[in-house]
């Protein structure tokens, strides 16, 4: 079984690529870990360097047959098409994303094939790009299944190596961590049962209404919980909460936009659609002077939506990196909390095994595509079952950590 890892923000430069320019430190070579640099920058054809695992390998630079204006309407068309979610686009899906795993990964199928791991780089309209969604080409796997189905997805920000620890030794334990679930500050019951009327023949359901239920999966780490749910999802009781427990897992089921031209405009909104006083603002220097998280700290930020702008969960990861998280998992699209709520209770139930949260995330997410799944509505409803199989339900997820070393 590959592992696949991805990588961006900022780096720390150390040894020389293929071409003669430098490398961060974060990439360097490990057993069983190939790493792949993509560099869409824009104006010239993408350029892939390639650092082979092991010590004593040296990175190759080529230039792929395509350039970052070629991609970008590629990667809005799979985002759109994913958020359709009938089944109809799945078809469209499957084109586009064998395509991509041809263009990106064809081009080095055979150096991969050994690898256990494989490590990720990618800038520009890659950095929006569903990579669970794209089809491993034939010549890496004779199926030509979606990615996810064929390797583990870690996307590393070397932002979050201040969280983690250089894994030469063992983490100090926490005193009396809890787990903190923040969900929206409002809720409605559902207009009608689920199932009902749905043209894409999914879902009914009213956004937020089932954002409790997401949140509360966090209950399977077996840790002390404090949920933040209804009116006390307020900034307020956000800071109190995270300054007064020892928080090593934070579950936030809200709303979160990026803002690619004001970094302070990037927020989690806990007033649905508006940014106003229930805001909270999501910069490096914000949340790391008001946030302080434990060592080796999770965060899911399961409604973010990065909007195709280029730049990836990027701004979040970098401010919860500064506040202290080693891990982050981030969507690229808000997703029904339905669906979610059983990915993130296997997600959870995972973790709490100690299964490791990047390969935790992904035997997640393959529950959501082997098949039906059961919703139960309460208050004496009838469960329904749903298809959760379509890539908009598990696609857009993705687990940050520090680097290739930090995810093996």
């Amino acid at each position: 079984m590959l592992g696949l890892l991805v990588l961006g923000g900022s780096v720390a430069w150390a040894q020389k690529g293929g071409d003669g320019t430098p490398l961060p430190e974060h990439f360097r070579p490990a057993a069983n870990v190939a790493t792949l640099i993509y560099d869409a920058s824009p104006g010239r054809p993408v350029r892939l360097t390639v650092v082979p695992g092991g010590a004593g390998a040296a990175p190759a630079t080529l230039t792929l047959d395509t350039t970052a204006e070629e991609l970008r309407p590629l990667v809005a068309e799979i985002r759109e098409l994913a958020l359709l979610r009938p089944p109809a686009s799945l078809g469209r899906i499957v084109r586009l994303g064998d395509d991509l795993g041809d263009v990106l990964l064809g081009p080095v199928a055979e150096q991969l094939r050994s690898v256990s791991r494989l490590v990720l780089s990618a800038d520009g309209p890659l950095s929006d790009l569903p990579f669970g969604a794209i089809r491993a080409p034939r010549s890496l796997d004779s199926r030509g299944r979606f990615l996810v189905e064929t390797r583990t997805l870690c996307w590393i920000d070397p932002a979050l190596d201040a969280g983690g620890t250089s894994g030469e030794t063992d983490p100090q334990p926490i005193e009396r961590p809890v787990a903190l679930a923040l969900a929206d500050a409002v809720y409605r019951p559902p207009a009608r049962p689920l199932g009902a009327s749905m043209s894409d023949g999914g879902i009914s359901w009213r956004r937020h209404a089932a954002r409790r239920n997401q949140a509360n999966t966090i209950d399977a780490l077996g840790l002390p919980v404090i949920a933040r749910f209804g009116q006390s999802a307020s900034p307020a009781f956000f800071w109190e909460s995270t300054d007064g427990y020892a928080v090593q897992f934070l579950h936030v089921a809200v709303e979160a936009l990026v803002d690619p031209e004001r970094p302070v405009g990037s927020a989690l909104l806990l007033s649905p659609e508006r940014y106003d006083e229930q805001a909270i603002p999501v910069s490096t220097d914000h949340l790391a002077s008001r946030l302080a998280l434990e060592p080796q700290s999770l965060v899911v930020l399961s409604g973010l939506d990065t909007g195709g702008h280029g730049i990836g969960p990027g701004p979040f990861v970098e401010a919860f990196g500064a506040a202290g998280a080693s891990s982050v998992v981030a969507s690229l699209w808000p997703v029904v909390d339905e669906s979610a709520t059983h990915l993130f209770a296997a997600f959870y139930g995972s973790v709490a095994q100690r299964t490791h949260a990047a390969a935790a995330l992904r035997e997640a997410q393959l529950r959501l595509l082997a098949g039906p799944l059961v919703f139960d509505q309460g208050e004496g409803r009838e469960p329904v079952e749903f298809d959760a199989s379509h890539p908009y339900f598990w696609a857009g997820y993705r687990m940050y950590r520090g680097s290739a070393e930090a995810c093996g």
